[in-house]
Parts: C-alpha cells; structure tokens; sequence
C-alpha cells in the first residue's frame, strides 16, 4: 500500500511539520502490517469487520514502552483519524465509489481535545526531584514557555536572549525571549520567565562543547523528540510517579497562564494556535471565579441610579 501521495500532500497542502508526517506514516504502517498478516491485499477489502478486528488487535496489543497491554484511547483514536484521512485521500483521488468505513463507524474512542495538564503537586515532585542540570532546564523550559516538543528539540545555544529592563518602581526585571519556527512554518516569539532563565545561565555554564544546540543526548547528538520523552518518562520512573506524556507539560503552562487571568488573544499568540478555539479550550472559568464575577456585577448595579 502506497502512502506517499497522501503524505506528501499533507506536508505540501496542510504545511505539517516533519513530526507530523512521521507519525502519520507510522500509523499508516501499523495498519498495514495489521493488513499483511491478515491476507488482506486490496484497501476495498476493508470493511465493518476488519476495523473491529483492528480495534480489538491495538487493545490486546503488547505496550512495553509503558508496561501495559493495550495503547491508549487516544493512541487508538489517533491512529484511527490517520487511517480515515487516508481513505478520504484515496477515494478522491482514486476511486470516487469506495466506501470509507471510518466516515460513519461508531465507536467511543473519539478523540479527546480536553486540556490535560499534571496536577500541581505532580509537578512540584518532579521539578524538585530532578538532580541532573540538563533535565531540570529541559522540563522547566516546558512548563515556562507552552513551546511543542518539536519546538524545544530545535532550540539553539544562542536562541534565548536575556534582557533587563527596570519596572515602574525603578526595580529590575529580568526575562528572556526567543524564536521558534511552529506549525505551519510560522515563526512566533517565546517568553523565559527570571527563575527559569537562572537555571538556563547554570546550565550553560556547564557546558564544555561547541556544540550550537542547546540539549545534547547521551551520544552529543541534539536530542530528539523521542530522547526528550524517554528522558521524562525515566524521571517519572525514577521518582515513582505516573507516566507523564511530554505534551501534557504544555497543557499545563497553557492552564496556568488561563488561570491568571491571562488575555487569550495573548495566549494563543504564545501557543501558536491558528484558531481560537484551540485556546479557548483554556479558558474555563471556575465556578468560584463564576460566583465572584456575577456578585462583583450585582454589587455594581446595586449602586447605580434605577
């Protein structure tokens, strides 16, 4: 099965990154080995049956990366969605008469785009229980700045500038900003928060090579996404805490900035989102915030003439 039309048109049409398209062509494998083992040859064989069977195969499947049986609800909804798109693919450019089986198959692992951040508490164990430089900086550049995985992994030596400034008080202020290149090639400003940018300066210092980027693997080869999650997940292992999926660090910066008031026009600028939507997923008030609005409005109208 030829999948390189299709993701060659979504790295040319839809602009996605290079992590997108190696996910994409992952799926599509897993699905086609699922195919071969089955004597499945032609795409039109697949039907009702053989998506069930799919389905019931992921969940059942070994999952030795996280020592469980079965990939996740959403591992199995993402892989789901790639298929679909492909089908959609081949039956516009193909065969106009075959039927994806996807386009009105019922199941419940629809996917999920509720914000997913770790608990504070969480958090605060894993910050403080990292005792290597370099991975301290790494999972605190995270939670600081919203950036993607793919984002971080691409980050430079000399990417953060440092700048001071003194606030109206004469007090002075220290933050870092930087450049990244995003979803849709598009380059957007990150912010670095003082105490992150402290750790940064430490660990700098530390380093001896002349290497331009700024997270180097075991083997002095700028990390990968996958070293970069291999890196948590031993964290979390290490510190007896469960599982973290690297994305989920986002989520929580996204979350605390939404928390604090943050404008969200301001914080999709600082996400990248290319629709508002994606961000307002953050903004969901709590119901004491709810409750402390509506009687500040009321107090406010109580006191104007009728």
């Amino acid at each position: 099965m030829d999948f390189e039309p299709f993701l060659t048109q979504w790295r040319t049409q839809k602009s996605c990154s290079a992590a997108t398209i190696r996910s994409y062509r992952s799926d599509l494998l897993q699905f086609h080995s699922f195919m071969r083992e089955r004597s499945i040859i032609r795409i039109t064989q697949v039907d009702h049956t053989v998506i069930n069977a799919y389905i019931d195969h992921m969940k059942k499947k070994a999952n030795p990366r996280f020592g469980r049986i079965g990939l996740s609800d959403a591992s199995i909804a993402r892989r789901l969605a790639a298929l679909s798109s492909f089908f959609e693919f081949v039956r516009a450019t193909r065969n106009s008469r075959m039927h994806n089986p996807l386009k009105d198959f019922v199941c419940k692992w629809k996917k999920n785009d509720q914000p997913k951040p770790v608990d504070v508490e969480i958090l605060d164990l894993l910050i403080e229980g990292i005792t290597r430089t370099r991975d301290r900086v790494l999972i605190s550049l995270f939670l600081a700045t919203g950036l993607r995985l793919s984002e971080v992994c691409q980050l430079n030596r000399d990417t953060i500038q440092i700048e001071s400034s003194e606030d109206a008080q004469g007090n002075e202020q220290v933050g870092g900003s930087g450049q990244v290149i995003g979803k849709g090639n598009k380059e957007r400003t990150f912010f670095v928060d003082e105490e992150t940018l402290q750790l940064y300066a430490e660990y700098l210092s530390s380093r001896a090579d002349e290497h331009p980027a700024l997270f180097l693997s075991e083997r002095s080869n700028r990390m990968s996404p996958r070293a970069v999650q291999y890196t948590l997940t031993l964290w979390c292992r290490t510190l007896g805490l469960p599982h973290i999926n690297i994305h989920r660090l986002r989520h929580s910066f996204a979350t605390r900035m939404a928390n604090a008031h943050i404008d969200s026009l301001i914080l999709m600028k600082l996400l990248g989102h290319s629709s508002y939507s994606m961000t307002s997923r953050y903004s969901k008030l709590h119901d004491t915030t709810l409750a402390q609005g509506y009687f500040a409005a009321a107090e406010h109208l109580r006191g104007r003439p009728q």
